[in-house]
């Protein structure tokens, strides 16, 4: 008989959000991997163009709390958001509160 291996449930909370403008992306670092949202933006306004997670944290939802603590941190600049990524798009979709975060007239 198998055993699955059991892994700590990681607490996002603890983890920083990193803003590497030179390269355009957040980065939050889990168990080693670098989970990225990458952006465009301008003084008032962030295009969130791709997200992407390794594959090792995929199923930790990862992808989840990147998301939430971009929104966090693009709501504390008082900026705007227009959704490309699809991921983001959903997530918007699904956790209609962060719709207040939309750049007027932008659909998901």
């Amino acid at each position: 008989m198998s055993r699955k291996a059991t892994t700590r449930p990681v607490d996002f909370a603890k983890l920083p959000l990193i803003d590497e403008e030179d390269s355009r992306q957040f980065v939050m670092v889990v168990k080693g991997h670098r989970a990225r949202m990458e952006y465009d933006r301008t003084p008032d306004r962030i295009f969130l163009t791709h997200l992407m997670v390794p594959p090792a944290i995929e199923e930790q939802d990862v992808a989840a709390a990147l998301t939430e603590k971009v929104l966090g941190w693009v709501e504390s600049k008082g900026m705007k958001v227009v959704p490309y990524c699809p991921y983001v798009r959903t997530y918007l979709r699904r956790h209609t509160a962060w719709q207040r975060l939309l750049v007027k007239g932008v659909q998901i």
